[in-house]
């Protein structure tokens, strides 16, 4: 019975109208109820009031119609809901004709007397989906104990379990047994599972769902689940949908048995600790790893590189308030396409690459610049050294020469360019050649001689890329 609580009118409904309407979809049952509680409406104002759309609506209303349960008036073409009297279809002859399997299934659900619907569902995984009699049995047997509502249990349920049983080929008693037993050992390990979790209650469907696809989907064992639960320590309150997220991982992994689920974790926690040393040598304030930061790891190592030539790049950001995963792998990538994969080629690199930065400081120092050493600066000095060939000392000449001028390093070059062209090979030449080049009475003081072939500041730092200028910006 069910009471309209603003008049206390007391509605009847018949129970075979109220099981049909709780197998349904649950909008119908709630415009059904709609009508009965109020004696007119229009579809747009049903629909505001339900918070359905017009269509569902308009859908729900042809069920009702099809099922009896409103009428259409022929004069008016008004819509009028009914309650029709409890009445045995004329059907139910032929679906009771097996009066033996009738009786075996209401004795199955004990005190819960079984309505025509309910025996038509029966039926109908039979005729439509079948089901023989004998697994029939073992089904709904298999429903009412491994159901929280008992022999209450709901016929869309085991609708829905009969469906999954005819799809996967249960067509006989021994294979209907196996299948329950697999059931059943599923659901005493998912309780296992639930109770580690301190969840003392029976698996919920979705939990069920949940561990029929990591045992027949994915083909994960019972211990390599176990085993997987102890990553759920990571989360303040883990539930069996946070440990999905960590067996799909594994799964992608190809970790499927317990061994190999174990020598994941057991691998993450050593990668994990070595990602640490690289997050405290970039200074980060969080010490905790992300999945990115591991693949991040992970592409360095498959690079070529090892543990201490990824910390060696970290050290590279000494100083560089910016530097993290992303300067690390452009270090890296930039050693990788040297060929340099290995500590001590790197270190030795590095070394070089030191002495020659001293050289470019000293002669910037000499030509009085106050500046930091520039790619530009370096490839200047390059070809002063390689294409000029002059030695350290006829360029640090050149550039205390240079001092004063307008543009020290622009001067450095014409003077250097002169002398090579003048055949200097040695510090003695060099200073001869100035030496010379005053005497005849030049007004070179500040080198504005500067032939048309000089470079301006700009172009001088765009002359050759000098990779290592990333490792500063």
């Amino acid at each position: 019975m069910i009471f309209n609580k603003q008049t206390l009118d007391m509605l009847v409904i018949p129970r075979m109208v109220a099981e049909q309407l709780l197998a349904g979809e649950p909008e119908i049952l709630r415009v059904y109820l709609y009508g009965l509680l109020h004696e007119e409406g229009e579809p747009e104002q049903i629909s505001e009031a339900l918070g359905i759309e017009r269509s569902v609506l308009l859908q729900a209303l042809e069920t009702l119609q099809a099922q009896g349960l409103i009428a259409e008036s022929k004069l008016s073409g008004e819509l009028r809901y009914q309650i029709p009297q409890q009445a045995e279809p004329a059907e139910a002859i032929e679906l009771y004709k097996d009066a033996g399997l009738n009786h075996m299934l209401q004795a199955l659900f004990s005190d819960r007397e079984l309505s025509y619907a309910d025996y038509k569902t029966f039926y109908e995984l039979m005729d439509i989906y079948g089901l023989p009699a004998q697994v029939l049995l073992l089904l709904a047997e298999y429903c009412i104990n491994n159901s929280s509502a008992g022999n209450r249990v709901s016929m869309a349920y085991i609708k829905k379990v009969g469906r999954s049983w005819a799809k996967e080929g249960v067509d006989s008693i021994e294979t209907a047994q196996r299948k329950i037993a697999a059931l059943k050992r599923n659901t005493a390990e998912l309780r296992e599972l639930l109770a580690s979790l301190n969840i003392l209650r029976l698996p919920t469907d979705q939990e069920f769902q949940l561990y029929e696809k990591w045992v027949s989907e994915w083909g994960f064992s019972f211990g390599a689940i176990k085993a997987a639960m102890a990553a759920t320590t990571n989360a303040q309150y883990p539930t069996l949908k946070y440990l999905d997220g960590i067996l799909k991982n594994l799964y992608q992994q190809g970790c499927l048995s317990s061994v190999q689920v174990q020598e994941y974790f057991a691998l993450n926690e050593k990668l994990d600790e070595q990602i640490k040393e690289v997050l405290r040598a970039l200074s980060y304030a969080r010490l905790t790893v992300s999945q990115e930061q591991r693949n991040r790891y992970l592409k360095f190592i498959r690079m070529g590189f090892g543990q201490e030539e990824i910390l060696l790049a970290c050290a590279q950001a000494a100083g560089k308030s910016s530097a993290g995963f992303d300067y690390v792998e452009q270090v890296l990538t930039d050693w990788q396409q040297r060929g340099l994969l290995k500590e001590a080629q790197i270190r030795a690199y590095l070394e070089t690459e030191r002495k020659q930065q001293s050289k470019v400081r000293k002669m910037l120092d000499a030509a009085g610049y106050k500046k930091r050493v520039s790619r530009g600066d370096t490839a200047l000095y390059e070809k002063f050294s390689q294409e000029y060939g002059f030695a350290d000392e006829v360029i640090l000449f050149a550039a205390s020469c240079a001092v004063g001028s307008s543009s020290p390093l622009r001067a450095m070059d014409t003077m250097l360019l002169r002398w090579k062209e003048a055949g200097v090979h040695n510090l003695r030449q060099a200073k001869e050649a100035n030496e010379e080049f005053r005497r005849r009475g030049r007004k070179t003081s500040n080198f504005s001689d500067i032939d048309s072939r000089s470079y301006s500041e700009e172009q001088l730092t765009q002359l050759v890329p000098d990779p290592t200028l990333q490792y500063e910006e």
